[in-house]
């Protein structure tokens, strides 16, 4: 049963008890936790080899923000990163925390309207971009007179105009690590970092991070006490990605980093360094399931996956342990942007596989009924509820006043129950469930009866609206290669197995690849659109 000092009426308490600077800059926190790793390597380039000492990186981002404070950033400056991962990514996040101003993220991948969404709601007035996305966006981000200076991580040549600075030649700039002074913040509780919500649903959110949630963040134990040496491949732009990160630099580990994801790639590195500890959404766990190339690789370093950005089902986790039988547990977390990372985790000391951990450090959590806001006893679904000092300020320029009950309890939209021992399980997303003739059915159920097929190769659902059901459970399917089933076969597999209001009576959609996030969560709603668009084409051939 759960002890009673964590578990009081129905609400889950983690430990409170943290190290609070009275200086609250994040930036001089991480610096003085790293310096005590000295010759230790932080990171590693998995393509390039490149590799960076704690003594270095601390010197580096002491050098970087004492050149951010003469180029003028100031205390509550908006300054955007725009680049893949890479070592200079993470120096400058730590120096502009250093100088207290507000750092924000945009994803290589962003399109151009996408791009221009993300900058309205920051309004950064310092970029620093690679070499790819210099090339790719500079014209675009000449446009926004917002932005007083771009620094290039990447040689382009002479510069392009007056406010162009090359980030070598502000690293370079030689300060003393011993005196020099990050800002001090006198207790005061500001932005630290803008994060954008998964947009899965809708557009994205800028959700505005503190330096207390940061600080309290920070200090959450690693899911393992050993010293294995991490593969970071998550985007450092996401909140798995940098919290992750973050964290593992906090507490002194090695981390060997990808820019960008590749199969082949993604396993060279794995054999080549050795790695111990992977950190992975769940797509990648069923590639690594069924994937020929993974028999090519001596992956038997691996002892423990991290699993995260979306839940994983038993099935998968049993089937990943038998291929690669050195692996002594798969860990899941619960996380999401408005907790600055992990409301709950799973550890290597007291695994319980297919749950998404206990309650983390900094976190106070309960199940209440989403329409009564009653709070719900041990294996009873609800909505997940927290609150403390990791918990988010609010969104950029939207009143979020809907999204907290009035006890000061965020609202995260998921539902999950706890069993007797104080382990979570996740179910799906509120606004996901499909409602078909007043029943509930959940997408991420079928999807991984779908994924058990052995001619399926990734699969998402939804619901398609239904004058009469309201709701008919609908499967987008990518088939594996060179298979030739059907739509009526898949529909069948699905309706031997599950109850009669979770038959797939919306249908069977192929498609070539399943829209998603860096994280790894289903972007359902360009699926809606999809379906829409495909209904509207059925209608017009039949006129």
């Amino acid at each position: 049963m759960i002890f009673s000092d964590e578990f009081k009426d129905g609400v889950f308490y983690g430990n409170q008890d943290f190290n609070i600077p009275y200086h609250m800059n994040f930036g001089a926190f991480i610096v003085q936790n790293i310096i005590n790793y000295k010759d230790k390597t932080v990171l590693i380039n998995g393509v390039t080899g490149e590799e960076i000492t704690y003594r270095e990186f601390a010197q580096r981002v002491v050098n970087t923000a004492d050149s951010l404070t003469h180029l003028g950033v100031d205390v509550g400056d908006v300054v955007a990163i725009f680049s893949e991962n890479r070592i200079e990514f993470i120096l400058t996040a730590c120096a502009v925390f250093c100088v207290g101003a507000t750092v924000t993220f945009f994803n290589t991948s962003y399109g151009e309207s996408e791009l221009n969404h993300t900058i309205n709601i920051s309004k950064p007035k310092y970029i620093f971009l690679s070499g790819t996305a210099c090339d790719s966006h500079y014209e675009n981000l000449q446009k926004h007179k917002m932005i007083r200076k771009f620094i290039l991580y990447d040689d382009r040549g002479s510069s392009r105009s007056q406010n162009v600075v090359y980030f070598k030649d502000l690293v370079k700039c030689q300060v003393d690590l011993n005196l020099y002074k990050p800002v001090h913040l006198g207790g005061k509780i500001l932005t630290s970092m803008i994060l954008y919500s998964s947009g899965t649903t809708g557009p994205a959110k800028g959700a505005k991070i503190t330096n207390l949630n940061l600080i309290t963040s920070a200090q959450q134990p690693p899911q393992s006490k050993r010293d294995l040496i991490a593969l970071s491949i998550s985007p450092w732009c996401t909140c798995m990605g940098i919290g992750t990160l973050l964290n593992a630099i906090i507490h002194g580990k090695k981390t060997v980093f990808l820019a960008r994801f590749n199969e082949k790639q993604f396993l060279q590195t794995i054999e080549t360094f050795k790695i111990g500890y992977i950190v992975v959404p769940p797509p990648l766990l069923v590639m690594l399931c069924k994937s020929k190339l993974a028999k090519t690789f001596d992956l038997s370093s691996i002892e423990i996956i991290n699993s995260g950005g979306a839940t994983t089902n038993l099935e998968v986790i049993n089937q990943i342990k038998t291929r690669f039988p050195n692996i002594k547990c798969v860990l899941q977390g619960y996380g999401m942007t408005e907790a600055t990372g992990a409301l709950t985790s799973d550890t290597e000391e007291n695994p319980r596989e297919g749950s998404v951990g206990k309650v983390v450090p900094g976190i106070i959590q309960k199940i209440v009924d989403p329409d009564t806001g009653k709070v719900l006893g041990y294996r009873e679904p609800g909505e997940v509820c927290i609150k403390g000092p990791v918990v988010f300020e609010g969104y950029i320029g939207i009143n979020s006043s809907s999204s907290f009950y009035p006890d000061g309890f965020y609202r995260t939209g998921d539902i999950g129950y706890f069993d007797e021992e104080g382990y979570f399980y996740i179910v799906d997303r509120i606004k996901e469930l499909i409602k078909y003739n007043a029943w509930q059915v959940s997408p991420s159920e079928l999807e991984a009866l779908l994924l058990k097929h052995g001619d399926v190769k990734d699969a998402a659902v939804i619901g398609a609206p239904d004058s009469s059901a309201g709701e008919l459970p609908s499967a987008f399917i990518v088939k594996k290669e060179n298979s030739l089933i059907t739509d009526t076969e898949i529909r069948e597999f699905v309706d031997t197995k599950v109850a009669s209001w979770k038959k797939l009576r919306g249908g069977v959609i192929f498609v070539d690849s399943i829209p998603k996030n860096p994280s790894g969560k289903i972007l359902r709603r360009q699926l809606k659109q999809l379906l829409v668009d495909k209904r509207k084409g059925n209608a017009q051939s039949k006129l």
